[in-house]
């Protein structure tokens, strides 16, 4: 049984897959796990489309009650972790939720995928809890055309690219599981998981293991030196390679940019002693052997 919040009040829809509600006090935002609905309003690099500025305008009646207050939902986390740990491990890199909303006792999520406002989005991994239906959902989205797989919609420029998108997604999303099935068995501390033991670890300057998401490349040359930031704003990590302009550590450079940066695989084993810089934890990279594409 996964973990459940219920009757929380939702307070602003932002757009089709994230929105706000209040919880213990506070507010928080959602950002809804396993769907991305296309943009509304200019945030990042993915572009505004019709299709997204529809989807937000369909999630702000969704969430909107008969006399024109927020309507009350449920979340749902993607594991049985006990309530507290469940609101500290399941947040994305900017320290939104991940979960899935119901409403009325409808899925919210999977909602999306089936009516064609959302992909099913595995890039960050498969749903442990709806996997099937929202596989199966997306298929039958797709054969009946509904929104984003309707040619006359993905006609209107801009668009998003779901050729290409579609088998990247789902690459990482095997990445990802593989992790998963061997999570219990393994070292590795996955970044976004794992956070808290990886602060401890560097601490006392210990030897581990990270699984990390390399997708942004190197972020930052410092002299001839790189820093990579293998975390997020909410998971602080960085991975430094001193003097990447030598020689010697080229193939360093090059790994990173042509295996794991960009439309890469992303995902990569770093090993290394992890220590406290300027009150952020860090990996310095020397040689290829701490880089791995399987777990320790």
């Amino acid at each position: 049984m996964a973990t459940r919040i219920q009757n929380l009040q939702v307070t602003q829809v932002v757009d089709g897959d994230s929105i706000k509600i209040s919880l213990n006090g506070t507010t928080e935002s959602l950002r809804l796990i396993c769907v991305d609905t296309e943009e509304s309003y200019s945030n990042s690099s993915k572009p505004v489309t019709a299709a997204g500025k529809a989807a937000s305008e369909m999630a702000k009646k969704y969430f909107t009650t008969a006399d024109g207050k927020f309507a009350q939902i449920d979340i749902e986390f993607d594991t049985d972790d006990p309530v507290k740990l469940a609101l500290e491990k399941h947040r994305d890199n900017y320290g939104r939720l991940l979960c899935y909303v119901h409403k009325d006792g409808e899925n919210y999520n999977l909602k999306l995928i089936q009516q064609g406002w959302s992909p099913y989005f595995v890039k960050y991994g498969r749903s442990r809890l709806y996997h099937r239906p929202m596989t199966e959902a997306e298929s039958a989205a797709k054969a009946y055309n509904l929104m984003i797989w309707n040619p006359i919609t993905n006609a209107q420029i801009p668009c998003r690219n779901y050729t290409i998108l579609l088998p990247w997604w789902s690459m990482r999303g095997s990445i990802v599981e593989d992790f998963r099935l061997c999570e219990a068995t393994t070292e590795a501390l996955s970044v976004r998981l794992h956070y808290q033991k990886i602060l401890a670890a560097s601490e006392t300057a210990k030897p581990i293991t990270i699984f990390c998401d390399l997708l942004s490349g190197i972020n930052q040359w410092i002299g001839g030196h790189a820093r990579i930031y293998a975390g997020s704003s909410y998971h602080r990590l960085d991975l430094w390679i001193p003097d990447a302009k030598t020689d010697e550590k080229a193939p360093l450079k090059r790994l990173i940019e042509k295996r794991y940066a960009g439309m890469g695989r992303g995902y990569v084993y770093i090993s290394g002693k992890i220590e406290q810089y300027k009150g952020k934890p860090q990996i310095v990279l020397n040689n290829l052997k701490q880089f791995s594409d399987f777990p320790p």
